[in-house]
């Protein structure tokens, strides 16, 4: 065993008697030991256990250090590498990393702020979300309070400890603050979100709910006159009608009255009797959601049209008989007559409209281009949702170059296809009023906890002018002869100048439908008003005029 050990090992003959391993991690190396039998532990029957031993030894301890090397080679490698790399290049690339989160950061708190301020309300306001029910288990509807403070709605407690809501003015406020619970509508519906949400005191709230108490609803001050809305409540009378008052500065509803009526405390006894009734429009609120023909209060418009068409209008005259024969585009004629007959005789464009004169108006309405008047109407917005968060109907107008002049007179005198809402009629007026300027009409003035601290404020919104400045002068100084010589002549004498329109609108087989628009002082407008009786047995000058002097009266200083 001895020569066959010499054997092999013969065959490393010229080779070194050592050589060196990789290195260690303190730069010794391994030097491989003298070819001695006893050294590698040859036993003597041949065997190599000796070797064997050696290179477990090596195993165990020098190939570890290798693989050790290596990775610090891979490391420095990586390092070198880096290095190379400009600083610039690592700069930009943390800061487009950083720059990505702040973004999803701010979107994310952007969204919960809109969502919030905005999507929230129509989320809670959604008809059957489930979330109302979860808020009412919460927390005690809030108030909703006229401008001074008067309560108009709240929640009170019966004797069997159940809540219920309260309405103290009753009928007077019925449609503007309408009901929570059946047929929900008016101020209710819209400020759900509102009324529902309590912004007192955190630990208050804490408290309350630890106790299993409800939390108090936060507050929707509004901005109702209460004296002013009992007046044309109570001016109305047993008409059907509305009336809508309106701030021309600010666009601050004071008013807002609608007939027939009904009581918002018995309306769940009652519902069932109200709603068989097909005729009975208690429930729909005549002055956001009715459409009514017009008549005389659209001469407004008209007059707009034919000033703009013809800059030299003074020189407008036209002799009334009574009424005029127009074509009905079918080979016939039709006529269109003045209240009553009466014939005005000669009249220039401010006597006619003064006199609220038919016969003029219709052969103005001959003569204007059909497809301005339209582009007019749409700009006074008829056929379009109006500027305010109020809900209402759209108005409409019609006309076309191709109608008949029967169809395009009886349009201008506020007849034809025409139908507005007593608030478009309020606007138009309010514009006026104001210079021209039209400032978007809003019924809410402020949100508070029950506390008494303010959490949302509404400040005044302009839509923009709706009418030029020297326009809107020009139609005032039309609408003061209304008052001081022409068909409302009952409203001067007043201390103050009121500049106002009267128009009788005929409603077949039911009668007149008698309106006045006007606002007071004209020479600075503190108020802007639109009365609206239904199926009037007389003219304009009977019934909406009286209405419209007591408004003024209960508020103009």
């Amino acid at each position: 065993m001895k020569n066959s050990r010499n054997t092999r090992d013969s065959s490393n003959k010229g080779q070194q008697d050592s050589f060196m391993f990789p290195e260690r991690d303190d730069d010794t190396y391994f030097e491989l030991p003298p070819e001695d039998d006893d050294y590698y532990g040859a036993s003597d029957d041949g065997s190599d256990d000796g070797y064997d031993s050696f290179v477990d030894e090596y195993d165990q301890e020098v190939k570890p250090q290798s693989k050790r090397q290596e990775q610090r080679r891979e490391k420095k490698q990586v390092k070198a590498l880096s290095e190379k790399q400009p600083k610039g290049v690592k700069n930009r690339e943390i800061l487009v990393v950083m720059y990505a989160f702040i973004c999803i950061f701010l979107t994310t708190i952007g969204y919960f702020i809109y969502y919030n301020a905005v999507e929230s309300k129509d989320v809670i306001n959604r008809p059957g979300n489930v979330h109302i029910a979860q808020l009412q288990e919460k927390t005690s509807r809030g108030r909703i309070l006229a401008a001074d403070g008067s309560v108009l709605a709240q929640t009170i407690t019966d004797a069997s400890g159940q809540e219920i809501r309260n309405y103290p003015y009753a009928n007077v406020f019925a449609h503007v603050v309408g009901t929570s619970d059946i047929n929900k509508s008016g101020l209710e519906a819209s400020c759900e979100n509102e009324l529902l949400m309590s912004n007192i005191n955190p630990l208050r709230k804490a408290i309350n709910e630890l106790q299993n108490e409800k939390n108090p609803g936060d507050d929707v001050i509004t901005t109702l006159d209460t004296t002013l809305q009992q007046v044309a409540y109570n001016a109305l009378g047993s008409n059907q009608g509305a009336v809508v008052a309106i701030e021309p500065s600010t666009g601050k509803v004071l008013a807002m009255v609608s007939k027939p009526d009904y009581d918002p405390n018995t309306l769940e006894a009652n519902f069932d009797a109200i709603i068989s009734d097909s005729n009975n429009k208690s429930l729909l609120n005549q002055a956001t959601s009715g459409l009514f023909t017009p008549g005389s209060i659209f001469k407004i418009c008209t007059a707009l049209e034919y000033i703009r068409e013809n800059p030299s209008y003074d020189g407008y005259s036209y002799t009334c008989q009574g009424s005029i024969q127009l074509s009905d585009g079918n080979g016939k004629t039709q006529g269109l007559s003045c209240y009553h007959g009466t014939i005005h005789g000669t009249q220039n464009l401010f006597q006619s409209f003064a006199n609220s004169c038919n016969a003029s108006f219709a052969n103005i309405g001959t003569v204007l281009d059909a497809d301005q008047f339209t582009q007019l109407a749409q700009s006074l917005l008829f056929n379009q949702s109006l500027p305010t968060q109020i809900p209402h109907a759209k108005s409409s107008f019609s006309l076309s170059s191709s109608d008949s002049d029967w169809l395009k007179g009886a349009t201008a005198i506020g007849q034809g296809n025409t139908t507005m809402t007593p608030l478009h009629a309020a606007m138009i007026t309010s514009a006026i009023a104001n210079g021209g300027v039209l400032m978007e009409p809003y019924l809410v003035d402020s949100v508070q906890s029950s506390d008494g601290t303010t959490v949302e404020k509404n400040m005044p919104q302009s839509y923009g002018n709706l009418i030029s400045s020297s326009e809107a002068s020009l139609l005032t100084d039309m609408m003061i002869q209304v008052t001081q010589s022409g068909t409302a002549t009952a409203l001067s004498g007043l201390g103050y100048t009121v500049a106002g329109k009267t128009g009788t609108a005929e409603i077949d087989n039911y009668g007149n439908n008698a309106w006045f628009v006007g606002f007071a002082p004209a020479e600075d407008p503190q108020i802007a008003i639109c009365v609206l009786v239904e199926n009037a047995s007389t003219s304009s000058s009977y019934v909406a005029v009286p209405v419209a002097q007591q408004i003024f009266a209960a508020y103009v200083k």
